[in-house]
């Protein structure tokens, strides 16, 4: 979970509207609280807090192409990364090693359509110097948050949250999943068009196996870390059986290898609560290193108004 914000071709390129840039980046600080990054050219801003999951030690960001003329702010994970590096046409100097900087190398030999290479979940922005353009994407289902908003003066801006928007777009909206914005044409068109996607009623036939496997496939390619990680437990359906297809697997995966075989779980709620005995339940069964916290009735009241402001919603489970 890092943070994204970017202004393009505004009017003002001055030290005092890169002040102010960094000002509504810090606004984002809580996503990505290990680097914050700013790279300014000319009219044009692109600012990143990190969350360092892949390449903590040099895979700050933005990232860049190898003449450095193409610039890269990225939140997400690109689970194909290191298929994609033999996948592009041209040998290219990586600057990091982080899955992230593929983008650019990708975009440098397929434009645009490279959006629909990237296996993962993702939203960026990037600016081409070689002749002054930018695009944006999010991907296929929305798993990490983006937003558009325009300037007053026209210009274009995208942050991952509306707080870094707000006073300084005279409108702002959801930049919707699926989609990619192209300064060259002018506006958004979607790019992820699967078969089924126009389908009323769905044609393809209910195959439990192929189901399970597209699932266990799902899980195991997002044990993808250089840093040590666990999965959220409640006990329910869903998160079960995710954490029984990562402690099944974490054990083959160069995670498992470098942070030990044992899944970490972790559970958290009011004592007593059912999730925290069913999570207790799971956890047993399935042999995780498990952590609990608990808090009061009143730390979740006192605590509400400061969860809407981060994940800038009520309607979230």
């Amino acid at each position: 979970m890092c943070g994204i914000l970017a202004v393009l071709r505004c009017q003002d390129n001055s030290h005092a509207k890169r002040s102010r840039i960094l000002e509504l980046s810090r606004r984002l600080r809580h996503r990505g609280p290990d680097w914050s990054g700013l790279h300014q050219e000319d009219n044009n801003f692109l600012a990143h807090e990190r969350l360092a999951i892949i390449d903590p030690a040099s895979g700050d960001q933005p990232l860049y192409s190898e003449d450095k003329k193409i610039i890269v702010t990225v939140n997400g994970e690109i689970y194909n990364h290191e298929k994609l590096k033999s996948t592009v046409k041209h040998e290219y100097h990586f600057w990091t090693q982080s899955d992230c900087e593929v983008i650019a190398h990708l975009y440098e030999d397929f434009g645009e359509e490279m959006v629909s290479y990237l296996d993962g979940m993702f939203s960026f922005v990037l600016l081409d110097n070689h002749d002054n353009n930018f695009i944006a994407a999010r991907d296929p289902i929305g798993i990490t948050p983006l937003y558009i908003g325009w300037g007053l003066d026209g210009s274009v801006w995208f942050a991952s949250e509306m707080k870094a928007l707000k006073d300084d777009c005279v409108r702002f909206e959801v930049f919707p999943p699926g989609h990619i914005y192209s300064s060259r044409a002018g506006g958004m068109r979607r790019w992820f068009n699967p078969l089924w996607f126009s389908e009323v009623i769905p044609t393809l036939q209910y195959e439990p196996l192929a189901l399970r496997e597209a699932f266990e496939k799902a899980v195991v390619k997002r044990l993808m870390t250089d840093v040590p990680f666990g999965v959220l437990l409640s006990g329910g359906l869903d998160s079960s059986l995710v954490a029984a297809v990562a402690s099944r697997h974490l054990a083959n995966t160069q995670a498992g290898v470098q942070w030990g075989p044992k899944l970490h779980s972790f559970c958290i709620g009011l004592k007593g609560s059912p999730d925290l005995k069913a999570a207790k339940e799971v956890s047993a069964f399935l042999g995780t290193v498990h952590h609990e916290f608990h808090f009061t009735v009143q730390e979740g009241l006192d605590a509400i108004s400061d969860v809407i402001y981060h994940i800038e919603t009520y309607d979230v489970t």
